[in-house]
């Protein structure tokens, strides 16, 4: 459907899919406890300061003056004519243009290519005003992305034609009313899709992550699949004959061998936020701004995909023992999702063929999760699970696996999973087709790097003196993960920002999962805690009844010796892929504390591990938009 199409059906009561999100009898129906938060933003004439105005009033002058985009990026010099609803339909119609308005202007976003919601999204807007689907989409309205838009600003609106372009835009019906209840456990990072992640502090509670502390990534619907008719489709090809598979098949121990995997999955873009103005003047590219709970451990039990492909017809065990030849062209194994956005595109992803016929790799096909049916947020009834590897590659509401010759071109991979130089400017990932040959330059995220993280204390907590009075210490707790299949050899921790470490404490893991890892297959994470002696300057400060603060810090090594980089500017990438820089935790230890008292938890619960624990901008992800005054 071209975009004339598209927007012949945001108008027609008979057009579908549109006609489910447009609907006149379908009211959007938002829930916000901070309806009034933009009511004092008083933005400046549409031929003026425009959008980045309002914004920067809202946010309050200088710490929005100091973390702002770069304008090299919004070009604000260049001229912005007056022009009128005939004109941007003529645009859209005649051109072939997605013409969007916001706030009186307008924009051209057709070469926003790598839109992070997929370039469908776009070609859905095509012709409207954006208010209505940023009440919904509410992660826009955090500032930054108001900002970036002015690089495809191409002129405004009269008051008067603002104002009709905004009331004759259908209302966006919200597409996810029939999405599983959120989770009050959870810190939600965008409403819609739902992603939320868990609270740092409760991480370490439990060795295996519970339902409800689990984080949760949706790329778009979350789909309402009935277990009886369920089907998984192997598609013929490059070895393997068409099959289909029932979940009934799937659970019948007599078909396929059951299998329990215990692993963690860390979305390859946790901590983004730590990226987010790390460089002057650029933004983290793309939601979720995950702050440092995209990640968790859970048992997974399922029928390994090697099984599910060799009775396809591949021989996975000759090629395996390298007894048989791949087929020829054989390279991937691509996966596709029952789930979609509003445009109807299905989420997909790939990984090497290598990894899925590893009799070793523990990629499997999972319907439980920690014993039970995976839940809808999870992935029900199947989904895959690929050991080690980033969070988008084990594919939710698995329906489809296909062995192809090349990565998934989806927006699952390049588009939003991939780590560039650091040099590689951010306008680039936004029009990605524009740039693709350089940017594929870099092959899509499997395996993930070593991580380590302080869960307890929190950044600003304050802590009473634990110890004997000439040798106090400041306990900690922590998570590590090897990454890739690699158990950690040692995690080394500080309490002077890492000037002076020492060796934590490596928590045994359960009996069970010990059983079930090997070298090279250690999947699960490790905790850590160590009571870090205070130094004598710190001692001194103390008994003289002074407060002391501390910067806490870990560094984890794999068992390969792969070592966490001290600062995030070493491994800065505009997408904020692979983050796994030294968290650092900032803490005040009070002779005069009878107890440990929490920091305050200001707009978000967990805190960004660079910056003092604090946030560049305001984490206000959930605001409804701005308004113009009248």
């Amino acid at each position: 459907m071209n975009r004339i199409a598209l927007r012949a059906a945001l108008g027609s009561a008979s057009a579908l899919p549109f006609a489910l999100y447009y609907s006149d009898e379908i009211k959007l129906a938002i829930k916000s406890d901070n309806d009034n938060m933009f009511s004092g933003i008083i933005a400046t004439s549409v031929g003026g300061g425009g959008p980045l105005s309002a914004i920067q009033t809202f946010f309050g002058g200088s710490n929005e003056e100091k973390f702002k985009v770069d304008p090299e990026l919004t070009n604000p010099t260049k001229p912005c004519p007056l022009l009128t609803i005939d004109d941007m339909r003529d645009m859209v119609e005649q051109k072939d243009r997605i013409v969007v308005s916001f706030m009186g202007n307008v924009f051209d976003v057709t070469d926003f290519t790598g839109h992070p919601g997929g370039y469908g999204r776009l070609e859905m807007v095509a012709g409207c005003d954006l208010e209505p689907f940023w009440k919904v989409y509410t992660q826009h309205n955090r500032g930054h992305i108001l900002q970036y838009l002015e690089r495809y600003k191409i002129g405004h609106l009269s008051d008067e034609e603002a104002e009709l372009q905004r009331s004759s835009t259908p209302e966006f019906s919200n597409p996810y009313v029939n999405d599983p209840p959120t989770f009050p456990t959870l810190l939600t990072n965008t409403r819609h899709p739902y992603n939320a992640e868990g609270r740092l502090r409760n991480l370490t509670d439990s060795f295996i992550t519970p339902v409800g502390h689990h984080y949760v990534r949706n790329h778009g619907l979350v789909p309402d699949i009935d277990p009886e008719e369920y089907t998984l489709t192997v598609a013929a090809g490059y070895g393997c004959k068409e099959k289909v598979y029932s979940l009934k098949d799937l659970k019948n121990p007599r078909k396929f061998n059951h299998v329990k995997v215990t692993t963690v999955i860390q979305c390859n873009g946790n901590r983004r936020e730590d990226f987010h103005f790390q460089k002057e003047g650029i933004p983290a590219f793309g939601p979720p701004h995950w702050v440092a709970g995209a990640i968790g451990n859970a048992t997974w039990t399922g029928v390994r995909l090697r099984d599910i492909l060799q009775a396809s017809g591949l021989d996975v065990d000759g090629i395996s023992l390298n007894k048989a030849k791949l087929p020829e062209g054989a390279n991937n194994v691509s996966f596709k999702g029952y789930d979609h956005d509003e445009v109807g595109n299905n989420y997909c992803c790939s990984i090497p063929v290598e990894k899925a016929l590893d009799p070793y790799g523990d990629t499997i096909v999972a319907f439980e999760m920690n014993g039970e049916d995976i839940p809808r947020s999870h992935g029900y009834p199947v989904r895959l699970i690929v050991p080690g590897n980033a969070g988008a590659r084990n594919c939710k509401f698995l329906e489809k696996i296909t062995v192809t010759p090349n990565p998934c071109l989806d927006a699952g991979n390049w588009k939003q999973y991939a780590v560039h130089a650091p040099d590689v400017p951010l306008y680039k990932l936004a029009e990605f087709e524009e740039h693709h040959v350089e940017l594929k330059m870099d092959p899509v995220v499997q395996e993930m790097p070593v991580q380590s993280m302080i869960t307890v204390p929190s950044a600003g907590d304050t802590l009473q003196v634990e110890g004997p009075p000439d040798a106090p210490y400041v306990k900690v707790k922590g998570v590590s993960w090897g990454g890739g299949g690699s158990g950690i050899s040692r995690v080394d921790v500080s309490a002077d920002g890492g000037k002076n470490f020492t060796r934590a404490d490596l928590i045994e893991k359960p009996k069970d999962v010990q059983e079930r890892e090997r070298r090279g297959s250690e999947w699960s994470w490790q905790f850590f805690e160590r009571e870090i002696p205070l130094s004598s300057e710190q001692v001194k400060a103390i008994k003289s009844g002074q407060k002391v603060e501390l910067e806490l810090t870990s560094k984890a090594l794999n068992t390969a010796w792969n070592v966490q980089p001290e600062s995030a500017d070493t491994t800065f990438n505009a997408h904020g892929c692979c983050v796994n820089h030294w968290y650092r935790v900032p803490v005040t230890v009070d002779p005069a504390a009878k107890e440990n008292k929490r920091g305050p938890v200001g707009d978000f619960e967990n805190k960004p591990g660079v910056n003092g624990g604090k946030f560049r901008t305001p984490f206000k992800n959930l605001n409804q938009p701005p308004k113009k005054s009248n």
